[in-house]
């Protein structure tokens, strides 16, 4: 499941601890063991984390009653148990749920459970007499909810006037929509039947078996049951759906659907297209065919991303569905990378299974690994390779914090599990799989990857059982290479300096953690790392390789002349940043520069920034590198330079010194942006089209070009006019700049359109421009729409998110938050307006200060209420850390930022030694 929100170690024992670790033994087959008595006053103790092993599922049969209109619902719930070891009570997971009569049937004799709810996540069932070891029939009446606030479990959506009722349940929801075991190593067969009322249809992951007419105007509506699944893989939609066919996908020719709100069938034809092309590829990597029985894919509004439920993967509505005359190449694209995540995940994640949550890398780092390997042969224009690179940096630079996750990070509670889906698992441990990729070689990693899934099939499997399947298939110890960067944070500095001293050349190697200024750096660390230098030999460019075992290496050339330059990271394919020594430096940019690949450029930018960041290079140095990019013609190279506009940040630079960089950022990209202009050509690259508004945006509303600006306000007028009046692909840079440099006048248009828009798609537009508000009044007037309960908070949360982000608006955002915070996360007593995992994000909204008192403000009010909202502590922890990161970059390279825009002359200063 990918999460398109832009974004400590803990003892063993402690861990151990918070598992429920247990200790004894069971007891003979066939004896019963008398468990202590149950007093009947007293509702049994929870578990704290993970539910006790004694009692587990065998098979689930559930049938549910939904009406998308009602909030409320009924079901019943069979569960087939195996129980290990005696017990009068059966611990499962239930949450907003009433149980209303509870039987369990155990060697002939049923008996009566006392349910009782303990604390929010647990369903505790005590019985009379204790369940003897063996097996036993559990069944379960109860009423849930179909939240309109959530966008987990099992919630509602109104959508173009109908109706629905969809789901989410990784990680936590499935407990939301019925009891269960909820835990992803309790993988087993489920099978669902649902009443709905007529005119709206079921869909869940398995082929329908049969409909037929129920009383009183319901439908009934049965299904197969599912292979071995966890519940958080369970996945179903109620309400009035139209299905647009694709074509049968797969070795097995299984039936293929895109599935939609009334009406859009027609808008599912990009994803129609790709969707079987994508799977056969994917087949054609793992050897193994597609292991389940149909393919529907779900549309679902409101949804975060896309998640790979077999059989039913669920999208976001606006990233799988587009008018033909609003789409965009930017869409197009994101929808096949996504899927071919989702569908990498049929096989890696779902056919096998993680058994625990601190093992999630293994399916999310698969699936956005393998998702540029198929795309670069699939779509070799789109940049595959050089797209990996690029979110490489991304990750690096989540990795720099401190107070990053680990990639394998042990689970204490359940903010833990909610926190694991982060940059670290996705963006880290893909990057950390396509290093070791590279130093197995393709053909070895894909044979130990097929390796692990025929061994592991339709079972659950740890990351050793993936480790020792490529360690097997390779002849190398692969566990202590990608260990070293699972278990601990951070990523290693790599400090490279060319020796050509009358030997043979080489290269010498030292590592150490990389850490910001402003970070307080943790006890020294190292890696076992994969290094391949690139260097010219007999006049081409050459490759050798070596792994780094220790704190200092040497790395033998193949070449009997001292090469003209190297690059220690051919291709970008290791996860480490990089410094030369200045002299290596100096012969890498004098004469090797233009020789190095663009995935090899796309580094060396990030690296530079990086080096700026830990104080290692004069941002007066560095920044001339952007100047340098800003006509490249390769949109790659941009993009990646564009990362340097962190130096150049409002945040690093006084207040007198605004007109300074919007000069700069103007002259440096206004012409070129300009050039482009809002309107596309026939013929232009789809490159062009990706590219435009990032610039318009960035030379509109961080250089103030007046031109682009007067033009951004007329399109945006225009547009209020005719939704047609201005290209898909710019619409939300012109109404970031229109609105950035707008009125109230064009506010209460813009907030008039909204109130009568009901195109979701086209109210997102409109909210994407709002909270582009500049004016603190006029945010305080957004805001308030996220207070009204007519209002749906999961369309309008961005208006927070956005008011954030811009310092003219960053205190309003903060000052709401504070005001209204046990309005938005609620209390004991209340429930709160965001949904559930939303509110552990709000110390996100002071991740843009650079100033030591804001830092305490922070500080002072989120500190007392970590323990209200789970998650938020390490969120709090993260977002401090990067305030202290900008304080400390400004008071090192505030002057020399400041120098470099000025345009005064600059003098040279050599970067401090290695530290």
């Amino acid at each position: 499941m990918p999460n398109l929100l832009r974004p400590v170690a803990l003892a063993t024992a402690t861990f151990l601890a918070a598992c429920g670790a247990r200790q004894g033994n069971a007891p003979a087959p066939g004896a019963v063991e008398t468990p202590p008595a149950v007093q009947a006053a007293t509702a049994p103790t929870p578990p704290t984390l993970r539910l006790p092993d004694d009692v587990r599922p065998t098979k689930y049969a559930i049938v549910l009653k939904m009406d998308p209109k009602a909030e409320a619902f009924e079901g019943t719930v069979d569960v087939m148990l195996e129980v290990a070891k005696a017990t009068n009570v059966i611990w499962m997971h239930g949450k907003g749920l009433i149980v209303k009569e509870a039987t369990l049937e155990q060697a002939g004799v049923t008996q009566t459970l006392k349910a009782s709810s303990a604390g929010e996540d647990f369903l505790g069932l005590t019985l009379d007499k204790p369940l003897a070891v063996g097996g036993a029939k559990l069944h379960l009446t109860y009423t849930g909810t179909a939240s309109e606030r959530e966008t987990s479990g099992a919630f509602r959506v109104n959508e173009g006037g109908d109706w629905y009722i969809y789901t989410q349940f990784e990680p936590l929801g499935a407990r939301r929509a019925f009891p269960s075991f909820d835990e992803p190593g309790f993988k087993v067969p489920w099978q669902l039947t649902f009443h709905v009322p007529e005119g709206n249809v079921a869909v869940t992951n398995t082929p329908q078996l049969a409909d037929e007419k129920g009383a009183d105007g319901w439908h009934i509506y049965r299904f197969a049951p599912t292979q071995p699944l966890p519940s958080y893989l369970i996945a179903f939609g109620v309400g009035p759906f139209d299905f647009l066919p694709a074509r049968d996908s797969g070795q097995k020719q299984v039936k293929t659907r895109i599935i939609t709100p009334r009406g859009r069938a027609n808008e599912g034809a990009w994803a129609a297209k790709v969707t079987p092309e994508i799977l056969e590829r994917l087949e054609g990597y793992f050897g193994i065919p597609y292991a389940y029985e149909k393919l529907d894919v779900l549309a679902v509004p409101l949804m975060g991303g896309a998640m790979e439920n077999p059989g039913l993967v669920t999208f976001n509505s606006r990233l799988i569905l587009a008018k033909p005359e609003e789409d965009s190449v930017g869409r197009q694209r994101a929808f096949a990378n996504v899927q071919v995540h989702e569908l990498a995940h049929q096989w890696f994640g779902d056919l096998v299974t993680m058994a625990w949550w601190d093992d999630l890398w293994l399916n999310e780092s698969f699936a956005s690994w393998m998702t540029p390997r198929i795309v670069e042969s699939y779509q070799p224009t789109w940049d595959a390779p050089v797209e990996r690179v690029q979110d490489r940096n991304g990750a690096l630079d989540a990795d720099s914090l401190v107070a990053a996750r680990f990639i394998r990070q042990p689970i204490q509670d359940a903010g833990d599990i909610q926190n694991a889906f982060d940059g670290i698992t996705y963006g880290k441990g893909s990057a950390v799989l396509a290093m070791t990729e590279t130093w197995l070689g393709r053909d070895v990693f894909q044979k130990g990857i097929q390796r692990y899934i025929r061994a592991h099939a339709g079972k659950n499997a740890t990351a050793k059982d993936f480790l020792d399947a490529l360690s097997q298939e390779s002849g190398k110890d692969v566990a202590q290479v990608m260990n070293s960067f699972l278990d601990q944070t951070g990523a290693p500095f790599i400090t490279a300096t060319l020796l050509c001293d009358g030997g043979k050349p080489r290269v010498a190697l030292t590592q150490q953690r990389y850490v910001r200024l402003g970070s307080k750096a943790p006890e020294a660390q190292s890696w076992k790392v994969p290094v391949c230098v690139k260097y010219p030999s007999a006049g081409k460019p050459t490759t050798t390789c070596t792994l780094m075992t220790e704190e200092k290496a040497e790395v033998a050339l193949e070449t009997k002349a001292c090469p003209s330059w190297v690059f220690p990271n051919a291709d970008g394919a290791g996860y480490y940043r990089l410094r030369l020594a200045d002299d290596t430096r100096a012969k890498l940019m004098k004469s090797g520069l233009m020789l190095l690949s663009r995935a090899e450029r796309v580094v060396l930018l990030s690296d530079s920034l990086a080096l700026a960041q830990a104080g290692l290079l004069p941002a007066a140095e560095a920044l001339p590198l952007l100047t340098g990019v800003a006509e490249d013609p390769d949109r790659q190279v941009l993009e990646a330079g564009l990362e340097l506009m962190d130096l150049v940040s409002s945040r690093l630079i006084p207040e007198a010194q605004d007109a300074d960089r919007a000069r700069y950022v103007r002259d440096t990209f206004g012409p070129r942006a300009r050039k482009l202009g809002f309107k596309p050509r026939t013929g232009e690259s789809e490159d062009m089209r990706l590219l435009r508004p990032r610039l318009l945006e960035l030379a509109g509303n961080e250089g103030n070009d007046p031109k682009l600006v007067a033009e951004a306000r007329t399109l945006a007028e225009a547009w209020l006019k005719d939704r047609k009046a201005v290209a898909p692909d710019v619409v939300g840079a012109v109404l970031a700049i229109a609105v950035e440099h707008g009125d109230a006048a064009l506010h209460a248009k813009l907030m008039e359109a909204l109130r009568a828009e009901k195109s979701r798609y086209q109210r997102q537009q409109l909210l994407g421009g709002l909270s582009h508000v500049t004016d603190p009044q006029l945010v305080k007037a957004n805001l308030e729409m996220l207070l009204d309960p007519k209002q749906d908070m999961r369309e309008n949360l961005w208006l927070l998110f956005g008011a954030s982000r811009d310092p003219r608006t960053r205190d309003t955002a903060v000052e709401f938050v504070k005001t209204h915070f046990d309005t938005l996360v609620g209390t004991e007593d209340k429930p709160g307006l965001l949904a559930e995992g939303m509110g552990s994000r709000l110390p996100y909204m002071a991740a843009g200060y650079c100033d030591a008192g804001k830092r305490q403000e922070v500080a002072t009010f989120f500190e007392k209420r970590t323990d209200q909202v789970p998650g938020s502590d390490r969120v709090l922890r993260q977002v401090l850390e990067v305030v202290d990161q900008c304080i400390a970059l400004k008071e090192a390279q505030g002057a020399s930022i400041s120098t470099f825009l000025s345009g005064k002359p600059k003098t040279p200063q050599a970067p401090p030694a290695p530290r």
